[in-house]
């Protein structure tokens, strides 16, 4: 592989929820909003595969033709190297194998400080602790994931069908979004009530995490100001959406 990658994901391994992943890639990549560049926020442009299986990489070059692929070992150091791991936005380390998973989230945060590492695990309780040890910035485990989906279709099936339409119809127009705040935006400083979010953008805030917070503020009140890398939460179509990044990467 000759291409020079910059600000990718990686995903490693081509199993099940690799697959998924790659789906969910296509369909993010296919929404302009979502990508856009001139929103001033770091986002991916491009992902690559790392995969072992010259039969599991023909099947997925069967259905994806135009995927970008590296065929080799993803707990080769010299593999994620090739990968432009040191350059990558983030990482999936969605091996079947927890020993590997771990290993690729040590090297990849040894190799890219700045990466963000999502990993796959069965078991979030204690094998999740180590990946969280280890520098995942999250950790996912399908049956968990799936176990609370299957209880929100049976305690509050309008609700769970309300966000699917959301973040998965294509042609919804309705999204959820987050916006992030810089030194230089010309809402910096400013109120979220200066800022006039619902009369100027007709977006409803959700939630807002403050630069350096764990958490993430529900209903936050008006009189929160905007600072620095501060994230905003905001409900609204896609237009009203994408004016309001402009505003908030605009000096």
């Amino acid at each position: 592989m000759d291409k020079k990658f910059q600000n990718h994901i990686i995903i490693c391994g081509l199993g099940s929820t690799a697959v998924q992943i790659i789906e969910e890639l296509e369909s993010y990549l296919e929404k302009p909003i979502e990508n856009e560049s001139i929103i001033g926020e770091v986002r991916f442009r491009e992902y690559l595969v790392i995969e072992s299986s010259g039969e599991a990489i023909d099947k997925m070059r069967a259905k994806w033709p135009n995927i970008h692929y590296l065929a080799g070992d993803a707990t080769d150091d010299e593999v994620l190297e090739k990968a432009c791991i040191r350059d990558a936005y983030g990482i999936f380390p969605v091996l079947s194998s927890e020993k590997d998973n771990l290993y690729i989230t040590m090297a990849a945060r040894q190799l890219n400080p700045r990466i963000r590492i999502v990993a796959r695990t069965a078991d979030v309780f204690n094998i999740g602790k180590k990946l969280f040890k280890g520098g995942a910035n999250s950790v996912v485990s399908p049956n968990f994931i799936g176990g609370l989906r299957l209880i929100s279709e049976i305690a509050r099936p309008h609700a769970t069908d309300f966000l699917d339409e959301m973040l998965r119809n294509k042609n919804t127009q309705l999204k959820i979004a987050e916006i992030v705040i810089y030194a230089h935006s010309a809402l910096h400083g400013h109120s979220l009530k200066e800022a006039c979010l619902p009369e100027q953008h007709g977006l409803l805030i959700i939630a807002i995490k403050k630069h350096g917070d764990s958490h993430y503020t529900y209903n936050p009140s008006y009189t929160v100001r905007l600072e620095n890398a501060d994230t905003i939460v905001v409900l609204g179509d896609r237009d009203q959406i994408l004016e309001f990044k402009k505003q908030a990467a605009a000096v």
